[in-house]
């Protein structure tokens, strides 16, 4: 019986390392590498990237949530540890216990506290052609799930719950890559288009969070204000080659 099992535990470890599946880079899923000289990647390809990504990964969930102006899916990618996984509604009853705590005890907040996870929200690209953090997206998720960071992501992750939208304007992050793919390479290489990336607003975009007029608009202060409640928001913008206004 003995040598059975020491047979079958064996097996199981000489098994092992062609049973975990590699996370697959940015890189190797594009084929170039992130922010390589005239080359974007769509949001078609970002979103599959983050697909790939949660299938290879328990410390990286997609959600959809929402539908943009034309109709497109905008994703999140929330990326905590597996513990935190397991518990993520957890998580979000307490943030939003924690929203208004008037209602609670002061031993009571203080033990949702200590006992809750920090959630922070990070959106990019809201501004279409400002599109680096879009691709960033993709390096910067990759390498919190396989801990190639210069910190200790596991340690990180453990205390905290991250969710990345690479774009928060996929209509025109589509647009932009559709129309510089186009013209890369010709004179007209850089230009930029003669139509508004987002199908209303254009750039003004930016202005809608008191009026919450557009899908996308509602969609991300859905997850601010109703779902999630995170604790911190980074929304990433990108300066003109020109410097600053």
């Amino acid at each position: 019986m003995r040598k059975k099992i020491f047979s079958f535990t064996s097996l199981l470890l000489l098994l092992l390392p062609f049973t975990l599946i590699a996370q697959t880079s940015p890189d190797e899923f594009l084929g170039h590498r992130v922010g390589a000289d005239r080359k974007l990647a769509d949001y078609n390809q970002i979103q599959a990237y983050f697909k790939k990504l949660d299938k290879e990964s328990g410390k990286i969930k997609v959600l959809t949530i929402g539908k943009t102006t034309l109709g497109k899916p905008m994703i999140m990618a929330v990326i905590t540890s597996e513990d935190n996984m397991a518990k993520l509604d957890t998580y979000r009853g307490i943030s939003k216990k924690l929203r208004d705590a008037r209602g609670l005890a002061p031993d009571e907040a203080r033990k949702l506290a200590e006992e809750g996870k920090v959630i922070v929200f990070i959106t990019c690209s809201l501004h279409s052609d400002e599109i680096g953090s879009s691709q960033a997206a993709m390096e910067f998720a990759y390498n919190l799930v396989t801990g190639k960071t210069p910190f200790d992501a596991d340690k990180v992750l453990e205390d905290v719950i991250i969710l990345i939208a690479p774009t928060i304007n996929p209509d025109g992050h589509q647009m932009v890559t559709d129309w510089y793919r186009k013209y890369v390479g010709t004179k007209y290489e850089g230009g930029r288009m003669p139509w508004l990336y987002q199908h209303y607003a254009g750039h003004d975009n930016n202005r809608d969070w008191f009026m919450l007029n557009l899908a996308e608009t509602k969609a991300v202060t859905k997850v601010m204000y109703q779902d999630w409640i995170p604790q911190i928001h980074i929304d990433q913008h990108q300066i003109g080659s020109s410097g600053a206004r």
